[in-house]
């Protein structure tokens, strides 16, 4: 899709799943240095003006941009670098229900998983968090679930109290 002049407030006030082609990867097919998106800048310019506002954007658009950046990690070999606050904005507001997202985000590569470590959440959202995970962890029989819930990441929702 080819972007024109957007008022990127105006898009994120009034974001719909309709608008998700514009935040989509239309890739070129290379990896690393000669990787072309042409989405790319206009996502990258709406993740900077979301991440100024976390708490007010719409999740399913956090959701959106969190999926999307992560995959867009394992083309480009890197990461954006405010990634882990929207991993956070979604488990923070969204809790469990976003749970699963996490984690295969975090699988996507190298980059996505120690970024995502970087999260700072509540006490009470980590222990929310963490009883899902067991939970998942003792009903799952998905091999491909069971492969998410490690004891790394589990011990990222272990709570200091």
């Amino acid at each position: 899709m080819q972007m024109t002049s957007v008022d990127f407030q105006e898009f994120i006030l009034n974001y719909t799943i309709a608008d998700s082609d514009w935040l989509s990867l239309d890739w070129n097919g290379k990896y690393g240095a000669k990787f072309k998106d042409e989405n790319h800048f206009f996502r990258l310019q709406i993740a900077e003006a979301v991440c100024v506002q976390l708490e007010k954007v719409d999740l399913s658009l956090v959701r959106e941009l969190f999926i999307t950046l992560g995959q867009v990690t394992k083309l480009n070999f890197c990461v954006y670098k405010n990634y882990h606050l929207l991993a956070q904005e979604l488990l923070e507001r969204g809790g469990s229900d976003y749970l699963f997202d996490y984690l295969c985000a975090a699988h996507i590569s190298f980059d996505t998983y120690l970024s995502t470590a970087n999260i700072r959440l509540s006490e009470q959202r980590k222990r929310e968090l963490l009883a899902y995970f067991d939970y998942l962890r003792t009903t799952s029989d998905n091999p491909q679930v069971i492969k998410l819930l490690t004891d790394q990441m589990r011990n990222r929702f272990i709570t200091s109290a």
